[in-house]
């Protein structure tokens, strides 16, 4: 697949250089600079280094990976996303009182601004860190969870989860992603690591549509196995 990632930073810079040692063609965008892009690039057999733009047109699937202040410049640099698979890892850290409309996840406000995108939530719950650890390890002992609306923005999301290490779960789509979304908190997974069989207990739970007994499993399971 040919991933365009837009954001350099750890988050980004981890998840395009583990796709593209995965047999992925990665172009990497979006830093003020150049030479970080050109390293990260270096990195990867193949490894590329654009514009925003570039990277979008260069893509079948797009990470979205920017700090949440950076979105409005990104989006403005990347162009038309119509037809673009868009996975966004970003956490809502710095939005201003009233800029997500009440009831809304943070996705679903990013994909307002994405007309034309199918976008996916991953790769925003734990910390760039962790995910790197993650990698290093057996792959598929570590749950992460996404959320999608749609099939085709469901299997990239999927495909890129486990080619980072994961075991992908799928907590549902844009009503469900306020489980996954900062901060931590009770009755959420944000910021929690969970085995596959659990985070699977815990999705199942809010593909019914109660998310509150979707937390409290949550917080049952993460008690029995422990903070990460």
């Amino acid at each position: 697949m040919k991933v365009g990632v837009v954001g350099a930073g750890r988050i980004g810079g981890g998840i395009g250089q583990r796709l593209g040692r995965d047999g992925h063609e990665v172009m990497f965008s979006f830093s003020r600079d150049a030479g970080k892009l050109e390293g990260l690039a270096a990195g990867v057999e193949g490894g590329r280094a654009g514009t925003a733009r570039e990277a979008v047109e260069f893509a079948d699937a797009v990470v979205f990976a920017v700090p949440w202040r950076t979105i409005d410049a990104a989006l403005a640099e990347m162009g038309p996303l119509e037809d673009k698979v868009v996975v966004d890892t970003t956490n809502q850290f710095g939005a201003g009182p009233g800029e997500i409309s009440a009831g809304l996840s943070a996705v679903e406000h990013n994909a307002r601004r994405m007309p034309g995108a199918a976008l996916a939530k991953a790769f925003n719950t734990l910390t760039a860190g962790f995910q790197a650890e993650v990698a290093a390890g057996a792959p598929g002992e570590v749950a992460m969870f996404y959320a999608a609306e749609v099939e085709t923005a469901d299997a990239v999301a999927d495909t890129l989860v486990a080619a980072c290490g994961f075991a992908p779960v799928r907590i549902g789509g844009w009503r469900q992603a306020a489980l996954i979304e900062a901060p931590r908190r009770p009755g959420a997974v944000y910021g929690e690591a969970y085995r596959p069989v659990a985070a699977e207990r815990i999705a199942a739970a809010a593909l019914t549509g109660d998310l509150e007994a979707a937390g409290r499993l949550a917080d049952e399971l993460k008690q029995a196995e422990g903070e990460r």
